[in-house]
């Protein structure tokens, strides 16, 4: 009977698509945003911050000329980014880590992230 089922291995892990602004000014992508959203075949990304100021959107790119084009360090299971300089800019706190659900607008290869609920 069992040869119809896919034994689960994965215990420990979160596969729910999520951000985080970590305590160094760092951008990270959990494993459940990397597989769901594909984030592997990309190796830039491109800041962006709504006119309101609530609202990040993270533009995914292989374009390493892009303007604003930040290369993304890959390691197993975690993919970041720095994003000090676009916090200090905007005035968003990165004292203390903290998640956010994030979005996929598929036809931008676009992450985005409500700052404030």
């Amino acid at each position: 009977m069992l040869e119809n089922f896919e034994r689960f291995t994965k215990k420990g892990r979160t596969y729910i698509p999520k951000m985080s602004i970590r305590k160094r000014g760092q951008i990270g992508f959990n494993t459940g945003a990397i597989q769901r959203f594909g984030l592997d075949k990309y190796n830039y990304v491109v800041l962006f911050i709504s006119k309101d100021r609530d609202k990040m959107a993270i533009k995914f790119t292989n374009d390493e000329n892009e303007q604003g084009a930040i290369k993304i360090m890959k390691r197993p299971g975690n993919f970041a980014f720095p994003g000090k300089a676009f916090f200090d800019l905007y005035e968003i706190p990165y004292d203390k880590t903290r998640s956010f659900d994030i979005e996929w607008i598929e036809d931008e290869q676009v992450v985005l992230v409500k700052l404030k609920e």
